[in-house]
């Protein structure tokens, strides 16, 4: 089984990874959709093949808002926002719409790694999850 630690580990290979929308190459580019995806990929988490391979998942506009839920929906598993903790999947919106998604790397203060189009790379860094605007929670299939 993987452990929460491994998808921490393995989403902080992707660190400094340049931002390109669209994308899910580690070291090469990538967007926030490519890194929980890709993540998965290097794993071999359970859906990871068939979200790789699914065309829905890598033509998207700079907004996926519905796309994003769908594809969390199918290849993930929803879980309570309080409950989410190492390794999870947060959901969050901006400008009212979800369209931005992050991996938990510590619960306590919370900390995410996620591919930051602002910043241009995929970082780790703090956040208040009450003002981060966390619309959704999801695990990888297959974590306990």
């Amino acid at each position: 089984m993987i452990s929460r630690q491994a998808i921490v580990d393995e989403a902080r290979e992707w660190l400094d990874t340049p931002f390109q929308h669209q994308q899910r190459l580690k070291g090469i580019a990538t967007d926030c959709i490519g890194l929980v995806g890709g993540v998965a990929l290097e794993l071999g988490i359970e859906g990871a093949r068939e979200w790789a391979d699914d065309p829905n998942l890598h033509n998207y506009g700079k907004t996926p808002m519905d796309l994003l839920l769908a594809g969390c929906d199918r290849f993930l598993t929803r879980i309570s926002i309080h409950e989410a903790g190492l390794g999870d999947i947060l959901v969050m919106a901006f400008r009212r719409f979800p369209q931005h998604v992050a991996i938990v790397s510590q619960v306590e203060p919370m900390y995410l790694i996620h591919a930051y189009a602002q910043i241009g790379r995929v970082v780790e860094n703090g956040v208040n999850v009450a003002q981060a605007k966390v619309v959704r929670a999801y695990r990888y299939r297959g974590i306990e």
